[in-house]
Formats: C-alpha cells, sequence, structure tokens
C-alpha cells in the first residue's frame, strides 16, 4: 500500500505543478498584453527630467540610420534601447512622427527569477496534496489490513476509521459485510455438525437392522451399496466444508506416495466388479497428507461412477512436478469437462452423475493450495477418463 501511495502521490503533484505552469504559459501568450516598454528607475527619470535639454534631442525620421534588424523593432514597437560607446539610449517614436532620444541613461536590469519563491509555492502545493491523500490512504491500509485478516479467518471487523474519512461508507460496507460472511460460515459450520449427527446416526441403525434381517443376498448387498454411497457422499461434503475453512493449518512435508495411494484404494475393496491397476512409480512427495488422500479418495470416486471394469491409477514425475493420474475405461468426459471443477457442476448429459458435483471442485481446491493444477482428458487406449493432477516438488 506504501508504493501505491507514493506513486499516487507523485502522479498527483507533478500532474498539478505541469498544470500551473502550462496554464501560466497559455495566459501569458493568449490573454496578457505585451506592451513594449523599457525599465528606469524613478531617480533616473527625474535627472532627465532636470537635464531633459541635454539628454533629449529631437529629429526626423530620415535623420535616423539605424541596423536593419533594429530599424525592424523600432518601426513594430516604437521604442528600442541602443549602446553607443559604452553608453544607453532610448530611441522613442512620438505621435506626430518625430523621434526622440534620451540618454545617455541607465537602464534597469531585468530582475532574475526568484527561485525561492518558487519552490517555496511548489512546496507548498506538495504538501498540500499531501495533507489531502494521506488520511485517506491510511484508511485504505487499515482496511487492506482488516482484508487480509479476515481471509485468514473470518471474524467480525471493527475498523478505526473516522466516519468523516472519506472512505467510511466503505469500510461500513465492509464490517456489515464481515458480520454476514461470519454468521453464515457459522451457520454452515453449525450445518455440518447437523448433518454429521442426523444422518450418520440413522445410517447406522439402518445397517445393524440390515444385519439382523432375514432378506436375499442380493438384495442385501444393494442396501450395504446405498448406505455406503450415502456415507462417502456425506464424508466427501463434511470434507468440504473442513477444507474450506481449516486452510490455515495446511502445511507440507515429505510423504509416502505409495502408501497413501494404497490405502485409499483399499477402502474400494466392496467393489468387486473393478479391477484396480496400481502403476507408481514415485514413491514419496512433498504434500499435504491428509488432504492430498481426500484428493485421491475424490478421484477414484468419480472413476466409479464411470468405469466399465478396469481403473488405473499412476504416480510419477515429469519436470519438475508430482503428477497423479487415475484413468478409467469408461464412457470418457462430457463436451462441458471444464466445468466439472466448479462446485454443483455436472456433465451435460451424463445419466450417470449423482450427488452434488463437489468432488472435483475439493480435489481443485486441494491441487491449488499444492501450487498445482488439475488437467481433464480423454484416455485414447482405453476410451475413458484421464483426470491428472500436478504440482510441483518444490512443497510450496
Amino acid at each position: 500500500m506504501k508504493q501505491q501511495f507514493f506513486k499516487l502521490y507523485l502522479i498527483i503533484t507533478v500532474s498539478l505543478i505541469a498544470l500551473v505552469l502550462a496554464f501560466g504559459q497559455l495566459y501569458n501568450e493568449f490573454f496578457s498584453e505585451h506592451s513594449p516598454s523599457i525599465q528606469i528607475s524613478v531617480d533616473e527619470l527625474a535627472q532627465i527630467a532636470q537635464d531633459k535639454d541635454a539628454r533629449i534631442q529631437s529629429f526626423n525620421v530620415s535623420e535616423l540610420i539605424l541596423p536593419e534588424s533594429l530599424q525592424i523593432a523600432f518601426n513594430k514597437d516604437g521604442i528600442i534601447s541602443v549602446t553607443e560607446n559604452d553608453q544607453q539610449f532610448i530611441y522613442l517614436k512620438s505621435n506626430n512622427g518625430s523621434i526622440q532620444r534620451i540618454g545617455p541613461v541607465e537602464l534597469m536590469t531585468q530582475s532574475s527569477t526568484d527561485w525561492l519563491a518558487f519552490f517555496a509555492f511548489y512546496s507548498l502545493l506538495a504538501a498540500m496534496i499531501l495533507v489531502f491523500i494521506r488520511p485517506v490512504f491510511r484508511d485504505l491500509s487499515l482496511l487492506q489490513q482488516a482484508a487480509y485478516r479476515f481471509s485468514k479467518k473470518p471474524h467480525p471487523i471493527t475498523l478505526d476509521i473516522k466516519p468523516s474519512s472519506s472512505i467510511a461508507p466503505l469500510a461500513n460496507t465492509f464490517t456489515h459485510m464481515s458480520e454476514r460472511i461470519n454468521r453464515f460460515v457459522q451457520l454452515h459450520n453449525d450445518l455440518s455438525r447437523i448433518i454429521s449427527h442426523e444422518i450418520r446416526t440413522p445410517l447406522s441403525r439402518m445397517r445393524f437392522a440390515l444385519s439382523i434381517t432375514d432378506i436375499e443376498l442380493e438384495q442385501s448387498s444393494q442396501i450395504e451399496r446405498d448406505i455406503d454411497e450415502i456415507e462417502l457422499r456425506l464424508e466427501q461434503y463434511l470434507s468440504f466444508a473442513r477444507l474450506e475453512h481449516q486452510q490455515s493449518v495446511f502445511t507440507q512435508e515429505k510423504t509416502n506416495l505409495h502408501e497413501l495411494i494404497s490405502y485409499e484404494v483399499s477402502k474400494f475393496d466392496l467393489y468387486k466388479e473393478f479391477t484396480f491397476d496400481l502403476q507408481l512409480h514415485e514413491t514419496s512427495a512433498y504434500c499435504e497428507s491428509s488432504f492430498m488422500a481426500i484428493a485421491v479418495q475424490n478421484l477414484l470416486i468419480n472413476a466409479t461412477k464411470y468405469a466399465r471394469q478396469t481403473i488405473t491409477i499412476q504416480s510419477k514425475s515429469e519436470q519438475g512436478y508430482y503428477v497423479i493420474r487415475v484413468i478409467d475405461d469408461g464412457s470418457g468426459l462430457p463436451v462441458n469437462a471444464d466445468a466439472l471443477i466448479e462446485p454443483f457442476k455436472q456433465g451435460e448429459g451424463d445419466k450417470l452423475a449423482s450427488g452434488y458435483g463437489l468432488g472435483l471442485y475439493i480435489v481443485y481446491r486441494i491441487v491449488s493450495w499444492h501450487g498445482g493444477k488439475v488437467s481433464l482428458n480423454n484416455n485414447g487406449p482405453t476410451g475413458g477418463a484421464a483426470i491428472s493432477i500436478t504440482w510441483p516438488k518444490s512443497g510450496k
């Protein structure tokens, strides 16, 4: 903010000085009247009046012989000063056509520019500009710092900005906004806890009832799968809420990538119809292990919805980046594939779409915190989707 302040202050000051100078030049050029004049002191004028017979002479125009340049100036202005034998004389054209020669005289020298007054004036102008814009930038700096703190941890903000400040309306709006967002975050957290308790409890009862109920194995397996899917969706939503509001604890450390991916794949053992092909060439990586596990889990959930038989998980290094790629042998990505990383978005015409479209958005958020990106493509050999996440090896 200091850099922006000095930049704006310099621009305004230089612009106003240039404007004042330009206005003065334009005024002198177009509005002020330039009458030809020669300056002599009052004492010198009194001496000429007392000794006018000796110092004022009259003669005709034909008797005056001047160089061409002086003649042109004399014809134009009607008055010139001429140096003759180191003495100054004034030639003045009268109304009757005669010429008066006055001299010798001592002319007053042109006063030099008063640089002290010049700098004093523009220093005062610069000080006035500083007095005007400094309070505005001070208040803007307070607002910027409050916004930064709010981005780290949402909380109601009170700004020490006077009502007379130029940005007081903006500060008041920001304060009201922080209060509303804080209430929304609190409501979001409360809703997460309610969902966790109110949904998981009946799911547990349903699973217990299923275990003691005498129904066909196929129906029991289907109900188990439905309960598992509900729990996965619940876990996905709770993970989304936790990630959005606890990113301040995000730290990267060296992680066994092979174990992390293998553990997440093991959670899908109940999907007996799928074969998980692990091609793990990168054994370790710098990442936030718990968040990266959630990202891998969401990629696998997405793949199980569309794969026919095989899901391939790869880990490797490419040009200073870690890469995790999940490939399925399904029908491939929809036409609006890029929209899938937006929250609550699903593929156009996707008959298999389910849930709330948070899976890939959570992956995108986690990878962006790692300084990486998500790539959505179709895999040539299998025809299915190939979703890759990459992040730099620097661990930043």
